[in-house]
Order: C-alpha cells, then sequence, then structure tokens
C-alpha cells in the first residue's frame, strides 16, 4: 500500500482543536510534524472538524471535503456529541442504533474514496464539569461516550478499519472537563503520531 499524500480529518471540537492554546489541537500538531519532516516524507493534514459536530454532521460534509483535496487517507474522531443528552438521561443527541448506522454509512461511503481509514475515540471527560456543561443544558459521561465507543469499535472489527481507542486522560488535562486543553491535545498527538508512523501514513 503506497503511503498516503492527503489526508482529511474529520470530528467535532475536540478535533478541531479547543482549547490547545499552544499549537490550535492534536491535528495542527500532526501538520506541525509533518513540515518539520524532510520533504518527500511530506503528508498534506488537513482539518475538516466542526465544532459540535456529530455522525449526522460527517455524513453530510465529507466525501465532497476529501474529494475536493483528493485526499487518500481518512481520519474520523467521533462519537462525543453523539453520545451526549440533552435535558434527561437517555435523551442522546444521537440515538444508539441511529449513531452504529452512521458509522456503517460512513465506512460503506468512505471506502469509495479510500481503503486507508481510520478512527479515533476519545473516551472520556471530567464528568464534575460536564454534568451539564455550563455553557448548554447537554450531559457528558464517559458512560455513555464509551458504550459509543465499542460500538465504533465493533463496526469497525465487522469491516477490517482501523480503530484507535485514546487512553483516557487525567481531569488536569482538560480546560472545561470536555475539551482537553494544551497537556491532553499533545497526548492524543502523541498516540495518534505513533499509532500512523507504525501504518506508515506518516
Amino acid at each position: 500500500m503506497n503511503k498516503p499524500k492527503s489526508i482529511c480529518v474529520f470530528g467535532d471540537s475536540i478535533s478541531w482543536g479547543a482549547w490547545d492554546t499552544e499549537k490550535g489541537g492534536w491535528i495542527n500538531r500532526l501538520w506541525f510534524y509533518g513540515i518539520n519532516r524532510k520533504s518527500n516524507n511530506y503528508v498534506e493534514i488537513y482539518n475538516c472538524s466542526i465544532s459540535g459536530g456529530t455522525t449526522d454532521t460527517i455524513l453530510k460534509n465529507f466525501e465532497n471535503e476529501a474529494k475536493n483535496r483528493n485526499a487518500d487517507a481518512l481520519i474520523f474522531q467521533t462519537s462525543g456529541n453523539d453520545a451526549a443528552y440533552e435535558n434527561s438521561p437517555g435523551n442522546y443527541l444521537v440515538p444508539p442504533e441511529k449513531f452504529k448506522n452512521n458509522i456503517k454509512e460512513i465506512i460503506r461511503l468512505a471506502k469509495k474514496i479510500t481503503n486507508n481509514i481510520l478512527f479515533v475515540n476519545i473516551g472520556n471527560c471530567d464528568e464534575s464539569k460536564t454534568m451539564p456543561v455550563p455553557w448548554i443544558d447537554i450531559y457528558y459521561t464517559n458512560e455513555s461516550t464509551q458504550k459509543y465507543s465499542k460500538v465504533i469499535e465493533e463496526v469497525c472489527n465487522e469491516n477490517s478499519v482501523a480503530f484507535l481507542n485514546i487512553k483516557p486522560l487525567d481531569n488536569q488535562d482538560f480546560e472545561d472537563g470536555l475539551h482537553p486543553n494544551t497537556i491532553g491535545h499533545e497526548k492524543i498527538f502523541n498516540q495518534v503520531k505513533d499509532f500512523l508512523a507504525e501504518k506508515q501514513w506518516i
């Protein structure tokens, strides 16, 4: 398999880069890592993430975004917003069955573009600050996020798609309980970087 020349990443506000005030998030750190390597190892990395994004958002946007950038590798970081619930437990932003179908559809459509597909899961938060988050009546729990993470892993395994489950961050690695701070993004970046290097994507 040839090394990718263009990687597109799709996700939510965490992959968008909030609140890494040093380098703009774990994806931007991948970009910095790439431009510091020799030119023959250079890979274009495009951050196509949308704050507040869910699997519904990804399905609306990723095909055109990837094709416009000639992407030959796709990374999806999702599940956090899908697994959040509004007002009362069980009122998920994206219900579990729809979420599972969305993951299946993302994979089906992604395989029409490339076989280089990776799902990245960030599976925890600081619940003392996310029940609910201060800015809206939406609740993020580790139990729900991990439940959705298992769905992604199962669907990826069924479809021979790579899955990376990020090691849980410490509470002090979060800026507001939900979004990683500079240290948190650095931890995510290192795990993704090592995984991509092992796969020879970068």
